[in-house]
């Protein structure tokens, strides 16, 4: 920090601490020495009555309301304290709680429960890591209710110079990412806690020899300061980047990667489901309505990056310029209409998308006439093709084909399929498409000189929708790593392939002998 930020910084912790000051003022049955004991017994085991107690100022609202801790605040606590050599990462939602909870609330709940030595901090710069540190120090220095029940905590030094130690010598020091932590100790003890916020950043994610340079000084240097015998790790964050150092510590960066042994993993979506549309997790502080205004706001991508940790590659293989959005034709002037389904692999879970793809061709043209791409059951999409079906006036029922990987088609698939044609009266007209299908990636690639030369149409009509929406995602995030479903693009690629054979067909009619005058292109 240079002089003017220093200032800056300096005049904003001491409002803070005016502010921590204020909030903690306590009344005489506070001070009543018959309950302060139970109180303070009481606080060292349970975590919700401990944050209530001394940091109601961090979980009052604006109006003044009490804002109750979520469940998974509480469960991650109680394993940290459990467990003397915790190692977690909290892959938590923007405005989830995640610093306020492990940066500053957990170490003081260690600290009383006489579980803390030492914490070292760290984030993505030097500056940053001091700024957590400041609020550490001011809770300490400052909180009436937490001193007069575990008494006088500031002993000397500072957040600005990057270390300060309390009266009963629990030291602590913040390291910016990167800087050597080690050697540090205080008298005979060394830092027992290594705390690690938001240490990823726009820049050094797209840089990955950086990224693993970080890991390494992670792995080896910061918790190698800890002591060997009894330490915690704790890291927050968001992963806002598929590669990110957050990524790469949980171990899971591609898909098929085993998460990083011994590692406790908390990983967090702004919803339960995991769905934009679904019932908020922390729903004692968030409405559905709260949620849903501020993902409108942002965009979906951007919700999905800040608040489900999904990153979407903003059109690296299909760029969004090649989504042409327009009416589509009558049905009767396409010269072959599909619609395909991608049910993908786990029939009854709603965590996998589902994806339904009406296609209509005419010349070289492919419109995209209406879609499902939803995480839900089977029985969902079943329904919502039978609905389709239903909605196709009588004289394009046999020319619309309905297609379905014939691997699909079988046991418990079929079952979702009889069920509804048992409720329905009729079986759907689906086929299994028996084609051995070369490599995924591959395949959807091979859809771009189509998108790029202005040869596909999406309907205008079904722009806003989920269904839609959802579909763009896919495209969009479509790249080998990335985090994004791919069910759209693979559904869209089948159908592809049955509109362009059929047509072939329809075009090239098979004839007896050869007239050189006469070609049949």
């Amino acid at each position: 920090m240079n002089k003017q930020e220093l200032k800056e910084a300096r005049e904003k912790w001491q409002k803070h601490c005016k502010w921590i000051q204020e909030s903690t003022i306590f009344d005489k049955a506070f001070s009543d020495k018959k309950t302060q004991a139970a109180r303070i017994a009481r606080a060292k085991k349970d975590f919700q009555f401990f944050v209530n107690e001394y940091f109601a100022h961090y979980c009052t609202d604006n109006n003044g309301r009490h804002i109750p801790l979520a469940d998974f605040h509480i469960k991650w606590a109680n394993e940290v304290m459990k467990n003397k050599n915790f190692k977690g990462i909290a892959e938590w939602p923007r405005e989830h709680a995640k610093s306020v909870i492990n940066i500053i609330i957990i170490p003081l709940w260690l600290k009383i429960n006489g579980e803390l030595d030492g914490a070292i901090i760290t984030s993505k710069s030097e500056d940053d890591a001091k700024r957590l540190l400041g609020d550490l120090q001011a809770e300490l220095k400052e909180n009436q209710k937490f001193i007069h029940d575990f008494g006088e905590q500031y002993n000397e030094g500072n957040w600005e110079s990057g270390s300060f130690i309390t009266k009963d010598e629990v030291f602590f020091y913040a390291k910016g990412r990167g800087q050597s932590p080690r050697g540090i100790r205080y008298k005979n003890k060394r830092p027992n806690l290594g705390l690690c916020d938001d240490i990823d950043d726009d820049e050094i994610v797209n840089n990955q020899h950086r990224v693993t340079k970080v890991v390494n000084w992670l792995l080896s240097a910061f918790i190698g300061a800890l002591g060997l015998k009894q330490s915690r790790f704790i890291m927050v964050g968001n992963r806002f980047h598929p590669k990110s150092i957050l990524a790469h510590m949980v171990g899971d960066v591609e898909a098929e990667d085993p998460k990083r042994e011994g590692l406790h993993h908390s990983k967090v979506y702004a919803t339960k489901n995991g769905e934009l549309e679904g019932e908020p997790t922390w729903w004692q502080n968030f409405s559905k309505e709260v949620l849903q205004a501020r993902f409108k706001f942002i965009g979906t991508i951007e919700a999905l990056k800040e608040y489900f940790h999904k990153y979407v590659l903003k059109g690296k293989r299909f760029k969004a310029e090649w989504i042409h959005w327009d009416d589509v034709l009558p049905l009767d002037k396409y010269d072959a209409k599909v619609v395909y389904f991608d049910p993908s692999y786990k029939s009854t879970t709603s965590s996998d998308f589902k994806a339904v793809r009406f296609w209509g061709k005419v010349g070289v043209k492919k419109h995209l006439i209406a879609s499902f791409v939803r995480q839900t059951t089977i029985t969902q999409a079943v329904k919502w093709m039978y609905d389709l079906y239903e909605s196709l006036p009588d004289g394009q029922k046999a020319e619309v084909e309905f297609w379905m990987e014939d691997v699909f088609l079988q046991d418990q698939f079929y079952a979702d399929f009889e069920a509804e044609a048992e409720l329905r009266g009729y079986y759907l007209p689906i086929r299994g498409d028996k084609r051995d299908k070369p490599e995924k990636f591959a395949r959807i690639e091979a859809m771009t000189p189509s998108y790029e030369r202005g040869h596909v149409l999406w309907n205008i009509k079904e722009k806003k929708s989920p269904d839609a929406q959802n579909g763009l995602i896919q495209y969009m995030g479509f790249e080998k790593g990335s985090a994004v479903h791919d069910d759209a693009p693979d559904a869209d690629e089948g159908a592809w392939y049955k509109l362009d054979k059929k047509t072939f067909k329809q075009k090239f009619k098979p004839k007896i002998g050869f007239d050189k005058n006469k070609y049949s292109w």
